[in-house]
């Protein structure tokens, strides 16, 4: 009867665990598919269906970009958007499922010399939040000596703070600022532009390695069969909708 009772505890413990939703972790001041607004943007998108195709029930979690490695070491996440190569702390990583283009601009009358990331350090510099743990050390090093630096979560405010002179270069993914300029009823070619940065890839990453094999399978398919490019173009016109802003004739898959 002992050995009975306890099968019977150890078969409702299981189901209790496969029943536990998985903590996702989203990022609230992330740069490209930010939506203050809506319910949903690409990553909310994708990780929905993503879950909801292996049949696996999960509760997003949105917290600040940089504090989502921090809570999938320590375990307080079952999964995470946004994290980069290389891996860490026992945390695994898909292939990429996004990739952006930072670039630095400036108005179209700077005078400035920029051929490298080193020459930041001599301008007044805005740049999106987080841009110190997204664009690496280098970056990071090279800001700390600016004769002024600041990192917004608000991005309009970043683009405006560029058109009226009040920084000299502005650090924004290509896409994100094109969208901004949309809504202001201006153009890119009011702009100077410098590509000092290499492109960036966006995985998820999570300590369970069957999970990211599962997701990393799907990535793949989706990848070959167009879905993913669907549900970027879903979440664009979600966060447009939300914003207000015109839908952009184009929509650029990088």
């Amino acid at each position: 009867m002992q050995h009975r009772m306890w099968l019977l505890a150890l078969f409702f413990c299981a189901m209790t665990h496969a029943a536990t939703p998985l903590r996702v972790g989203l990022g609230v001041s992330d740069q490209v598919f930010k939506n203050p607004t809506a319910q949903s943007g690409y990553e909310q998108l994708l990780v929905n269906e993503l879950l909801q195709t292996l049949q696996l029930p999960h509760q997003i979690i949105k917290v600040p970009h940089a504090r989502l490695r921090q809570m999938l070491m320590a375990g307080e996440l079952d999964l995470a958007v946004r994290q980069q190569q290389p891996s860490f702390g026992g945390v695994y990583l898909t292939s990429p499922y996004s990739r952006v283009h930072n670039k630095a601009f400036a108005l179209a009358d700077f005078r400035g010399q920029l051929q490298s990331v080193a020459d930041l350090a001599n301008y007044r510099l805005t740049a999106f939040q987080n841009a110190t743990a997204v664009l690496g050390p280098l970056y990071a090093a090279v800001t700390a000596h600016a004769p002024e630096y600041r990192e917004l979560s608000d991005h309009t405010q970043a683009v405006l703070m560029l058109l009226k002179g009040r920084t000299q270069l502005l650090v924004m993914n290509e896409k994100t600022l094109e969208n901004v300029l949309t809504g202001l009823g201006r153009t890119r070619n009011e702009l100077r532009e410098y590509d000092l940065f290499k492109v960036t890839e966006f995985r998820l990453g999570s300590r369970d390695a069957a999970l990211i094999k599962e997701l990393d399978k799907l990535l793949a398919l989706w990848q070959g069969n167009g879905r993913l490019q669907l549900l970027a173009q879903r979440g664009q016109e979600l966060r447009h909708a939300d914003s207000g802003q015109p839908q952009p004739a184009t929509v650029r898959n990088e």
